[in-house]
């Protein structure tokens, strides 16, 4: 338990940053593949497609792509009104360090009210709200892309983690 703790706290001295007096507008960065908090106040300046307006990214990544333990793409039923069709998107199992990152990312980010991003090759995939804490392991990630593009992100996704290893 005492090692959760550390981490835990390890962890969010790294997430908070220690500079929040100043915002920083550089966009020559390069992000790292991996997720990310969104609407920090100091960071990267970047566009989010999926929010349709600019926000700052802190350039330390919360969630390094190589926490992934396997990231495939699959497709779940969902119901929109009165119509069912087929969600696509990404399948994502962490390690357990990766996991309990993910975990610690979620409570930051519902409790300040902030989102997270998903970056991959310096661009930013997708952004989500955190609507309450979450505590699985496994994480369906819903994408508002072509089939054919998400399978290019699976894999390029994995031939990053076969990359590190």
């Amino acid at each position: 338990m005492k090692t959760y703790t550390l981490l835990f706290l390890l962890f969010l001295m790294s997430a908070t940053g220690t500079c929040q007096h100043t915002q920083e507008t550089d966009t020559t960065s390069y992000l790292k593949s991996g997720f990310y908090i969104l609407n920090d106040s100091v960071g990267v300046k970047v566009f989010v497609p999926s929010f349709n307006k600019t926000q700052y990214v802190n350039t330390k990544t919360l969630i390094p792509i190589t926490d992934i333990k396997k990231c495939s793409t699959v497709g779940m039923d969902a119901t929109f009104g009165n119509s069912g069709e087929k969600q696509f998107g990404l399948n994502i199992t962490f390690t357990p360090d990766g996991d309990i990152k993910m975990q610690i990312a979620t409570d930051i980010a519902f409790q300040e009210r902030k989102s997270i991003g998903l970056f991959v090759d310096n661009k930013i995939i997708n952004a989500f709200y955190v609507n309450s804490k979450i505590r699985n392991g496994n994480y369906f990630l819903a994408l508002n892309l072509p089939f054919a593009e998400i399978r290019q992100l699976e894999k390029k996704i994995n031939s990053e983690l076969k990359k590190e290893k």
